[in-house]
């Protein structure tokens, strides 16, 4: 394999770096035939198996759990990919029932090396669900959820990452310079993000029917709290969004304002397509942040400026659709510029290494 030969190992994730390849190929073969990627029903006993696991499990997260869609395909997905890694042999109902912590030690060696810690206690809480699933549907001899060590996360235990102004000046001029169809929607995607703090659920689902132009407003529908709420059209993002939707935006009944440019048209599938345009844009201004650098690095850069700025906490938690301030409180952690200029002088002066009482 080619990837081998240059870096000497598989990729970390093989099935994200084949679909990133197979992208557009998919793409294209569903917009000739949109039935095109029905999933072929298995045809080994293991395979059968494995579906009526994933499905019964599916039943079980809505009906006694009650999660959300999104929690489904997170959870879902795990579990597949757990289910997948035991293999034929162990997808036996006769040997499956003896499933043991070595398999899954085995599973969680292999998956958690390459991701992050939050990540990593999000893999460990997907497979204590389905493992308490597994045992209450009697398809396991034994409880193995306690068996599961996760690490530990701490509130707030980490300062949250911003983009500069200046960074987010970079990003917006790199972007409006940039006058194809692509570049017009890009644009007003930041300068939404910029302006309002929003999370990427909020600028991928917003919907035509959201901008009040006559009232100069934007509904928004908070992602993370279900509130609905209303945020001004500044002149700026309206211009943005009038200049895309007039020019850029292709023909379409759907109602979502921002599409894919390429074939097959249609609204973005999952919100990290939002992250890749950030990284794009990002590339093209020179920008190289350490850490991760999404859209709440710009939901952050905004809370920092409106805290500069002497705004209300509560004000700033209203924009951010937080139902409680005290979860924009750690949006204070960013504000270090403002405790130095509090900082009190310790009396006596400084105490050199030696002294003592």
């Amino acid at each position: 394999m080619r990837y081998r030969r240059r870096h000497g190992r598989l990729p970390g994730n093989l099935e994200g770096w084949r679909s990133s390849y197979t992208a557009a190929l998919r793409g294209f073969l569903r917009l000739i035939n949109p039935c095109w990627c029905l999933p072929r029903p298995p045809t080994d006993a293991a395979g059968q198996f494995r579906v009526e696991i994933i499905e019964g499990y599916k039943r079980w997260l809505v009906d006694v759990r009650g999660l959300s869609e999104a929690t489904l395909r997170k959870n879902g997905g795990e579990a597949e990919r757990f289910l997948s890694r035991l293999g034929a042999d162990r997808l036996d109902p006769g040997a499956f029932v003896h499933l043991g912590v070595a398999d899954i030690d085995a599973y969680l060696s292999w998956r958690l090396p390459i991701l992050r810690r939050a990540t990593r206690y999000g893999v460990c809480d997907c497979l204590r669900s389905l493992l308490n699933y597994l045992y209450s549907a009697s398809l396991i001899s034994r409880d193995l959820a306690g068996e599961v060590k996760g690490p530990v996360l701490f509130h707030n235990d980490e300062i949250p990452r911003a983009f500069t102004e200046e960074q987010v000046a970079s990003l917006l001029a790199i972007t409006r310079c940039d006058r194809s169809a692509k570049g017009l929607r890009d644009y007003s995607m930041l300068l939404m993000l910029a302006t309002y703090g929003l999370r990427a659920g909020e600028i991928v689902h917003l919907r035509l029917d959201d901008i009040d132009w006559r009232a100069d407003r934007i509904r928004i529908q908070h992602s993370k709290t279900g509130v609905e709420a209303f945020v001004p059209l500044v002149a700026p993002v309206g211009e943005a969004l009038l200049k895309y939707l007039q020019e850029a935006r292709p023909q379409t009944p759907r109602r979502e304002v921002f599409l894919r440019m390429r074939a097959p048209i249609c609204p973005f599938q999952t919100v990290s397509a939002l992250h890749g345009v950030i990284a794009t844009r990002m590339k093209q201004a020179g920008i190289a942040p350490r850490g991760r650098h999404g859209t709440h690095a710009f939901r952050f850069a905004r809370a920092h400026s409106l805290l500069q700025a002497s705004v209300s906490l509560k004000s700033i938690s209203d924009l951010l659709g937080h139902l409680r301030t005290a979860s924009t409180e750690s949006y204070l952690r960013l504000a270090t510029d403002n405790l130095r200029s509090v900082s009190l002088d310790i009396p006596g002066g400084p105490i050199s290494a030696g002294s003592g009482p």
